[in-house]
């Protein structure tokens, strides 16, 4: 009979790691309870994985198929130590091999996703953790259209970017993915693109941004604030990118905004933003116009 677990893991040496015990863990117990996940809690890990937390968790369950404790029709689905289930009515049980959401942010996020064992999803997981093709990646250079740096993109957004490539998703996008064909699959086609658009559609269930709400006016800086949802219909609250981890979100399903939100940052959220690239750009015309 297949099995459905919740897999979490929480690594951090500071206030994040007893914030997580005291909140997300027992939110998570409740919510595998609610909906029969056998839930795995992975704590102070010991093993290191291509030096960044993040990389664990594909490693994990690699480690969980190769010691045959998940199989075959089996359903894991994984979510990362700083997120809060907002709404626990929700059954996160992907309807295809692979899910996950495109976050307010409007990255193709690997913060949370589920799996269905089967020769796809494990091919999956082996391609996001082949050595090979890792020590290629760290070599390839892209330019971020946003902030207009270039480097390691496999190196800045690791197992994320795996993914990327995987699907052939640009690097970037201030035009939403919701707005791009195949939601950004195959935007950006390169050598290490595996997958093919039948293949994606057929095998990859994209979840609504409601499921992966990481920019909140007034809680969060919001540069990045390119899908927006409900504050209302929230499923899953995702404290990234060095952002407060607001208790209101468990005590509350729907927190009393005015009790939480930050004027300054609420009201900056407003204000049009210019690509640092374009600044670049307008400070290099500038200088040239008058000489400097």
């Amino acid at each position: 009979m297949s099995k459905k677990y919740l897999m979490v893991t929480s690594n951090f040496d500071n206030w994040k790691q007893e914030f997580f015990k005291n909140y997300m863990s027992p939110r998570n117990k409740e919510y595998a309870k609610i909906h029969d996940f056998e839930y795995i809690e992975f704590l102070d890990v010991k093993e290191k994985y291509r030096e960044h937390p993040s990389w664990l968790k594909f490693k994990l369950i690699s480690n969980l198929l190769q010691e045959k404790k998940i199989k075959n029709g089996d359903v894991i689905t994984q979510i990362d130590a700083d997120m809060c289930i907002a709404k626990t009515g929700f059954n996160y049980v992907t309807n295809k091999s692979f899910s996950y959401s495109i976050d307010s942010a409007n990255s193709h996020c690997m913060g949370h996703f589920s799996l269905r064992i089967n020769d796809w999803s494990r091919n999956l997981v082996r391609l996001i953790l082949d050595e090979d093709r890792y020590k290629k990646l760290q070599n390839h250079i892209t330019e971020h259209e946003y902030f207009g740096f270039s480097n390691s993109f496999v190196m800045d957004f690791r197992e994320q970017a795996s993914w990327y490539y995987l699907a052939g998703i640009k690097r970037h996008s201030q035009k939403s993915f919701w707005k791009y064909p195949n939601y950004g699959w195959h935007s950006e086609v390169t050598e290490f693109t595996e997958f093919s658009i039948e293949e994606l559609h057929e095998n990859v269930e994209i979840l609504p941004t409601q499921w992966n709400v990481t920019e909140v006016r007034g809680e969060s800086v919001c540069k990045f604030l390119i899908n927006k949802s409900n504050y209302k219909d929230t499923i899953i609250r995702h404290f990234a990118g060095g952002q407060p981890w607001r208790k209101e979100w468990f005590e509350n399903e729907t927190p009393k905004r005015l009790e939480i939100i930050n004027l300054k940052l609420f009201f900056k959220s407003y204000i049009p933003k210019i690509k640092p690239k374009t600044l670049k750009k307008i400070k290099t015309i500038l200088k040239k116009l008058l000489n400097i």
